[in-house]
């Protein structure tokens, strides 16, 4: 399987979530107030009053006394030839015609006054039967528990008369019965005798109870095992995931790493790669890779990577040697070393008892076939058996009491009895709350889910680094993480500086240091780009205003000149300078009066800071382009490019404005900001399409004031974290 489907799938996971977790407000709104509504609905619920009442139906055997059991087609006692008697019963009870009568009888009406229908009065009824018992539970449901304990208690004695009448017909029946049934009897018993025969001949089954009870058998013991390894693989699961979410890796390879770790060869061979990576860094700081002495140190570290590897292939075999670059072996403790080796121990339990329960799981497959065909011919085998066992003792009874047939048309043959006369339940019955609000809360988390999307889906804004890194096929320098800070310490703080010539809106305290870190890593992204790439001119712009790309230029001026390099910041915005207010420094004599020869570009330059000038936009001129683009402009930064490392210019918002495009021939590339929340897909989109119609050089993309939290957990940087706990 493709391991890069996995990670796909957990972007789009994370994207979800991102989702959830920047439109939670009104999510968690709907959510409250449809389980609010739910709540009220459950609370203000009308009381509805139950009255219950039990009576037991007595076994009709008046079929057993006149011995006609099991003649098809004539018997005519209501509840002894259904499969279930009491079922039977209770549907009857239930009938339109014992509604209607009862209905008619208490004169039951709804609020406006009008007859209740039978529908409406069914619905409240219900007639169950008590299992294991003769019993059937009488109950009716109704705001006025009056009119509910007088409607159950007539439902019985409408009953029991319907059921005494019906039993007198069917005893005068039976006796006419009698007299012309017996040479049929005679017939069914000699018929079904045969019946029964050439089932067993023809399905050669001569005990099928013992065989069902060895398969039930069978099936239950297998069950038992498949519960019990389930049960021990649900333990070693959790113990499994939890050490491999610790050491993200697979146990394969924890196991492998755990091998390595105790191999003395490799890790011999480790410290001295390690030695020698060391060395080589150092000594690249001040010799040029031609150098005899960086070559020697090449030629070791790459025998010793071979070494590595033949090491690693006697230790592992057939195992992946890649794994040096996932973990420090080195930096192993016993307790990560006991950690990958129960890791590895877990993965081989797991998969033999993946293994296992799979056995498991088709023998019980096996024996559930061959279970499914017995209750088919056992069913089959019994309803014969029932038969002759009917017929011979209907036949039977036809000869011997007839006579009885008398006795029983004038003995009392009442078989339903009131075990318990209507009364009220103890509590009103209402609708169940607890149902009301569990599918209130439901309801709440979908419909919020779904607003959430819906709001997120009309927001055409840039969310995160993520969907920068999606829109712009430009390398990502870095990330300026959003502080939070206080209006004191707002985003255009310069991470690093000193407090000594600065504002006082510049201070370095322990808040700052993910910002440092922000633009210590933005300058080395720069110095690590093609060696041919010129940057010693670099213009800074964005999409649209408001993305902060003005302190990013300020701030990325700090950082290098905190490297030793002599950096000229220039306030190429003549539309909305922004330095001088970063500053707080004077805008008198700035870019466009030294354009326009009203002084000497040394004389508009202002130190701020050790290495670090600032020519601010000075006095905004009627025509910015103009200036611009005239030769003195050219000449400027030519002669500026040969007294500085390196000049940085601040250039307007790129899209609508000509002035940065103009700028962008002068310099050796550009650095695109974009600020999430604030750039929006169509102007991005815009200004990518301009940058590259245009030819001019894009040398990355910085994205500044991401929210963290909001961040996909591969963006947060160490600094950031560690702010986030302390």
């Amino acid at each position: 399987m493709d391991p890069n489907l996995h990670l796909e799938e957990y972007i789009d996971f994370n994207r979800y979530w991102q989702v959830i977790k920047r439109r939670w407000v009104p999510a968690t709104a709907t959510f409250a107030g449809i389980l609010g509504i739910s709540l009220i609905a459950a609370l203000t619920s009308e009381k509805v009053f139950e009255a219950e009442a039990q009576l037991q139906i007595k076994p009709d055997n008046t079929e057993n006394v006149l011995g006609i059991k099991g003649v098809a087609g004539e018997s005519k006692t209501r509840v002894l030839d259904s499969k279930d008697p009491l079922e039977t019963e209770a549907k009857i009870l239930q009938s339109r015609p014992i509604v209607e009568k009862l209905i008619k009888e208490l004169e039951l009406k709804d609020k406006n006054g009008k007859t209740l229908t039978y529908k409406n009065v069914a619905k409240n009824l219900q007639v169950e039967p008590v299992i294991g018992t003769e019993l059937l539970q009488v109950s009716y449901a109704d705001p006025d528990p009056d009119v509910a304990v007088a409607f159950v208690d007539r439902a019985v004695e409408i009953y029991r008369e319907d059921y005494a009448l019906f039993s007198r017909r069917e005893v005068e029946k039976a006796r006419n019965f009698l007299e012309s049934e017996l040479p049929k009897a005679e017939d069914n018993v000699r018929q079904a005798e045969e019946e029964l025969r050439q089932f067993k001949n023809r399905n050669r089954i001569p005990d099928i109870d013992g065989i069902t009870t060895t398969t039930i058998d069978s099936l239950s013991g297998v069950e038992g095992q498949i519960d019990g390894v389930e049960a021990e693989l649900k333990d070693i699961n959790a113990q499994f995931n939890r050490l491999g979410t610790q050491l993200n890796m697979t146990w394969q390879e924890a196991s492998a790493v755990s091998s390595l770790s105790q191999s003395i060869s490799v890790q011999r061979v480790l410290g001295r790669l390690q030695d020698v990576k060391v060395a080589l860094a150092q000594k690249k700081n001040f010799l040029s890779d031609s150098a005899p002495q960086i070559v020697s140190l090449k030629e070791e570290e790459a025998d010793l990577n071979a070494l590595l590897e033949r090491e690693i292939a006697s230790t592992l075999g057939s195992q992946p040697s890649n794994l040096t670059s996932k973990i420090n072996i080195l930096s192993l403790g016993e307790l990560k070393q006991a950690q990958l080796a129960q890791y590895g121990e877990l993965g081989l339990r797991k998969e033999g008892l993946e293994q296992k329960l799979a056995s498991l799981r088709n023998t019980y497959s096996a024996y559930q076939r061959r279970s499914d065909n017995l209750p088919q011919l056992q069913q089959q085998q019994r309803e014969l058996q029932r038969k002759v066992e009917a017929a011979q003792k209907n036949f039977n009874t036809l000869l011997s009491r007839k006579q009885e047939i008398d006795v029983l048309v004038n003995k009392d043959n009442d078989k339903v009895r009131v075990v318990a006369n209507a009364a009220l339940a103890e509590d009103p019955v209402n609708p169940d709350g607890k149902v009301i609000v569990a599918a209130g809360a439901m309801m709440g988390a979908l419909f919020g889910m779904a607003l959430a999307f819906l709001l997120d889906l009309k927001d055409n804004t840039i969310k995160n680094t993520q969907e920068v890194e999606d829109l712009f096929a430009y390398p990502l320098h870095g990330i300026v993480p959003n502080l939070s800070l206080s209006p004191e310490k707002g985003q255009l703080q310069l991470a690093g500086t000193t407090t000594a010539n600065l504002p006082e809106q510049v201070v370095t305290d322990v808040s700052m240091l993910p910002l440092k870190e922000a633009y210590q890593n933005i300058q080395v992204n720069l110095k690590l780009l093609d060696s041919d790439t010129e940057q010693k001119l670099i213009a800074i712009t964005s999409s649209v205003p408001q993305e902060g790309k003005s302190s990013v230029s300020a701030n990325l001026a700090v950082a290098r000149a905190q490297c030793g390099q002599r950096i000229l910041l220039v306030d190429a915005d003549m539309r909305r300078p922004t330095q001088h207010h970063i500053w707080e420094i004077s805008n008198q004599v700035g870019l466009s009066n030294v354009l326009k020869h009203e002084t000497q570009w040394e004389d508009g330059v202002q130190n701020v800071m050790p290495n670090l000038d600032v020519l601010t936009a000075g006095t905004i001129p009627d025509h910015p382009i103009a200036l611009l683009d005239s030769a003195f402009m050219k000449a400027f930064i030519d002669n500026v490019a040969r007294h500085y490392d390196q000049v940085i210019f601040d250039t307007p918002p790129i899209i609508g404005i000509a002035d940065t495009k103009i700028i962008g021939k002068l310099v050796n590339g550009f650095l695109f900001v974009v600020r999430p929340g604030v750039a929006d897909y169509g102007s991005a989109s815009a200004a990518k399409k301009m940058l590259d119609s245009t030819g001019l050089k894009v040398l990355g993309v910085i994205v500044n004031g991401a929210d963290m939290n909001r961040e996909p957990y591969y963006y947060n940087s160490y600094y950031y974290k560690e702010q986030n706990n302390n």
